[in-house]
């Protein structure tokens, strides 16, 4: 085999130790993107004053005087989030379980038509959801419900407990994960009232609620409510994040 020039390994040289400064630098810029208040300084920043000063909602697309916003999120075709105009960092918030605090859950299914006009079809209920994120399974630090479709899979899935016994938990197995579930009877989603379900669980268990995310989807004669409790291993492992168990594609909704 033939030496490569001295000229020759001296640019190839260079070109890999550009390429290597250039491959730290953008680790460090991927790095500084993830911003963990990114949707509070939205909320607070352009879609709350814009809506005071009479302009609009700004970046949103509702600024509700109830206390939140809806907020197109940048992932899927539909997905929308309901995020409360006070500073609530999420699940592990006490705010959440104060007497009278907000029914974010039942103001979220209100708004779901939103999901169906950014995809110019009519999702049914069948195939609709809400999911949170717990504080391990989440990448901002301002509450956020998830507004969106659920596969047909998960449909089938979730049907398999249409029998349970109301008002009980129950072990399922949902995405390959450990979930408890519960149906719960109710006639709208203001009846169901799931943060405080899960809540009264948490703490029957001497658990943290923190480490709790919720879904919610509708079940014969009212709506399931489903909580993934953090678990990094073992045969209950669950990410903490509900938001798996929802079609941000929306495959399954014709349009």
């Amino acid at each position: 085999m033939s030496r490569m020039p001295a000229r020759t390994r001296r640019i190839l040289q260079a070109a890999a130790g550009a390429a290597a400064a250039a491959a730290l630098l953008y680790g460090c810029q991927a790095a500084r993107v993830h911003n963990p208040d990114a949707l509070w300084q939205i909320v607070s920043q352009s879609c709350v004053p814009s809506q005071a000063a009479g302009e609009g909602p700004g970046k949103c697309a509702k600024v509700s005087p109830k206390g939140y916003v809806l907020l197109k999120d940048i992932r899927g075709k539909g997905q929308y989030l309901l995020i409360p105009t006070a500073r609530v960092a999420g699940m592990e918030s006490p705010a959440l379980a104060q007497p009278g605090s907000p029914d974010y859950f039942g103001d979220a299914w209100r708004n779901r038509g939103f999901v169906s006009k950014a995809l110019g079809a009519q999702v049914p209920d069948a195939l609709m959801s809400l999911a949170i994120n717990s504080a391990k399974g989440r990448s901002q630090n301002q509450l956020h419900i998830h507004i969106d479709c659920i596969s047909q899979a998960m449909r089938n899935a979730l049907s398999a407990y249409d029998d349970a016994a109301q008002g009980t938990w129950v072990d399922a197995r949902l995405n390959n994960h450990f979930y408890r579930l519960m149906r719960v009877a109710a006639s709208s989603a203001a009846d169901v009232h799931p943060y405080e379900r899960v809540l009264q669980q948490a703490e029957a268990r001497g658990q943290s609620i923190g480490d709790s995310s919720i879904f919610m989807a509708t079940a014969p004669g009212g709506f399931f409510v489903v909580d993934g409790y953090y678990q990094a291993r073992g045969p209950h492992a669950n990410p903490g994040s509900s938001e798996e168990l929802q079609d941000h594609a929306c495959k399954d909704v014709g349009g």
